[in-house]
């Protein structure tokens, strides 16, 4: 019978989420208290968030975005926002947006704007 491994410990990234989790809180005016509420979770539960000390679940930090009115990159800088997903799958769906989402990012930044106001222009004069 295979052991359970331990829980693993908080990461930096844990920490990091924990910090923007407080900053957020205390931008919006919002108390230990009242947050913990609208999670649905004790005040201690979100101490413990803010330090760092516990991992905030995906689920929870769903309910973190919506609560302090913050965007999902706040808590992840480096990672797109899910609700481009759909546009990204429609853009990898054919052989010329596979092509061209695999080729712009060779291009100078200079041409890849001149390449998105290019597109936007076109897609402007088909509508």
């Amino acid at each position: 019978m295979a052991k359970r491994s331990k829980a693993k410990s908080p990461t930096e990234h844990d920490r990091y989420i924990g910090q923007r989790i407080r900053e957020a809180r205390l931008a919006s005016g919002i108390t230990q208290m009242d947050l913990a509420d609208m999670l649905g979770i004790s005040y201690q539960q979100l101490q413990k968030y803010e330090s760092g000390d516990n991992r905030v679940s995906g689920a929870r930090i769903n309910r973190l975005v919506t609560a302090l009115n913050r965007p999902l990159s706040y808590f992840f800088p480096n990672v797109t926002d899910v609700r481009a997903a759909p546009a990204m799958s429609a853009l990898f769906a054919t052989k010329q947006g596979l092509r061209l989402a695999t080729e712009f990012p060779r291009l100078s930044p200079s041409l890849q704007h001149a390449v998105v106001d290019l597109i936007a222009t076109l897609a402007k004069e088909r509508t």
